[in-house]
């Protein structure tokens, strides 16, 4: 049986156990790499499997996603429903950072996206010295089950800036204490190590890294920096989830076709008790 076939399995069996759906939530971040046709396993030759990662999850926070790829995704998650604008214009232009939501589990309160700039509200600015806009999708849910509502920042911060990305952790985190009434996720693809300055700004309370300290990993050390190459080395760990809620467990999903990883980064999933 494939690796993909347990995964499902495992996740059907948590599903279907009542005390699972009633206090637990799945997050999930996952940079499902941009449609780029040079790529060795194409977005066309993934998308299915793509899909399939984020199906069970309860909220899913997506990076680098193009208006069709979110379309897609849209198409084939018929529990969820989405959240997201491009990062260039506000509407549909350049990627997106759009998160999905179990609308079983979920209702939608408000959404809205911020530019990690000196401009927040602007579409398409860029900030310090990132070379493109770079976004936080800000979603507010609210847990039907309980009634508890759980505010979702999903982000991409830049791969070349790292005052960019200091300073972006430095709004999210201004963001956070201004809605400290809600329960709180901050998640993506930071670009940053447990020992750079933006993972250390958004690592602090109310916040906790879920994989730093935490016992309950789905192994002792996982990266989530992969390359679509699964016979490489890759020891970084840059995508990250950020939160208040008590982690339970977290792990990443490791998915092969064709002799290569779906994506260039593992999907990355944490299991939070409410």
């Amino acid at each position: 049986m494939s690796k993909y076939l347990l995964l499902v399995l495992f996740n059907t069996v948590l599903h279907c156990s009542t005390g699972f759906a009633q206090s637990e939530i799945q997050f999930m971040t996952f940079n499902i790499r941009y449609d780029n046709p040079n790529d060795p396993l194409t977005w066309e030759e993934r998308k299915n499997e793509v899909a399939k990662a984020m199906m069970f999850q309860d909220v899913v926070g997506v990076q680098e996603a193009l208006d069709h790829q979110v379309a897609y995704l849209d198409s084939q998650l018929r529990f969820h429903a989405h959240y997201g604008v491009g990062r260039d214009d506000g509407m549909k232009g350049g990627e997106f950072c759009p998160v999905f939501y179990n609308t079983q589990k979920f209702d939608f309160i408000h959404g809205e996206t911020i530019w990690l700039s000196l401009s927040p509200n602007v579409p398409g600015s860029i900030g310090w010295d990132a070379d493109l806009p770079r976004i936080a999708s800000i979603v507010l849910l609210q847990h039907k089950e309980s009634g508890k509502t759980i505010r979702v920042v999903n982000t991409h911060f830049s791969h070349v800036g790292i005052t960019a990305r200091e300073n972006a952790a430095q709004l999210i985190r201004g963001y956070v204490s201004n809605h400290s009434q809600d329960h709180i996720v901050v998640m993506g693809d930071f670009n940053e190590e447990s020992d750079d300055p933006a993972f250390k700004l958004l690592n602090k309370a109310p916040l906790n890294d879920s994989y730093e300290g935490n016992p309950n990993r789905c192994r002792d050390h996982f990266t989530t920096y992969s390359t679509f190459n699964p016979s490489g080395v890759y020891e970084k760990r840059i995508d990250h989830i950020f939160t208040d809620f008590q982690v339970e467990w977290i792990c990443i999903e490791e998915i092969i076709k064709y002799g290569y990883f779906i994506s260039d980064h593992h999907p990355l999933f944490i299991v939070v008790n409410l």
